[in-house]
């Protein structure tokens, strides 16, 4: 992904209002570098359709360097006072598209910038570490949407429902897309035995997303995620 160095106005003119939807894409198990592929497929899908976006790398710049995106200053520095935000910002070949890292300050104390920044974009799709921590439980519940990646190997699954619990400890209506990868074959099995254990021990499962190589799977994600967005707003 070809990256420029200079920081363009997330707005549009005088007249646009963004939809300002801040989104955690997490990783409950499998690799990482799956949903930060579907991270950019996301936001490369919904720059396409006009919507502006910013994509947060919360994972030490990983996210950006697989991307090829080179950055400098993170949004650590902007909080420290040495750098403005515009500075932390790249925006990517579509003006649309920008990304961005937070950098080595903990993902705790950047919640209130990212969810600052979310006031200024359609998207914000925040990419955080693998795993569940009070932090990653702060985060779900601030979202307006989250997408939780799960593998279908063995009982990984239930690394989902572990961390569907623990959010859902702080914010009830917790209700995470969840997208399987690893073994497409065994996607609708662990897919059900999933939603029936969360049903059994949680109460609603959580809308299940597909598998990750699924044909056009972001197109589907993103429109699930714009629906469960309003519903959102509206309640």
């Amino acid at each position: 992904m070809a990256q420029v160095k200079t920081m363009a106005s997330p707005t549009r003119g005088d007249t646009y209002e963004p939809a300002c939807r801040l989104v955690s894409l997490f990783t409950a198990s499998g690799l990482p570098d799956t949903t930060y592929d579907m991270a950019f497929k996301l936001g490369r899908k919904a720059a396409s359709d006009g919507e502006t976006v910013l994509i947060l790398d919360a994972v030490g710049g990983d996210l950006l360097s697989r991307a090829g995106i080179v950055h400098a200053r993170t949004l650590d520095d902007v909080a420290r006072g040495t750098a403005e935000t515009r500075d932390a910002l790249y925006v990517t070949s579509n003006e649309h598209f920008t990304a961005g890292a937070v950098g080595p300050q903990s993902l705790e104390d950047a919640l209130g910038l990212l969810a600052a920044l979310s006031l200024s974009y359609d998207w914000v799709f925040v990419v955080p570490e693998v795993g569940c921590t009070p932090a990653h439980v702060r985060l779900g519940a601030a979202c307006d949407v989250s997408l939780m990646s799960y593998s279908t190997k063995s009982d990984d699954f239930m690394r989902a429902f572990w961390m569907v619990d623990a959010v859902r400890r702080r914010s009830p209506d917790f209700d995470p897309i969840v997208l399987s990868t690893g073994e497409k074959c065994d996607a609708v099995e662990t897919a059900l035995m999933l939603s029936d254990t969360v049903r059994e021990h949680l109460g609603a499962p959580m809308p299940y997303g597909g598998h990750v190589e699924d044909l056009h799977a972001e197109t589907r994600l993103l429109e699930q995620m714009r629906v469960q967005a309003a519903r959102r707003s509206v309640a």
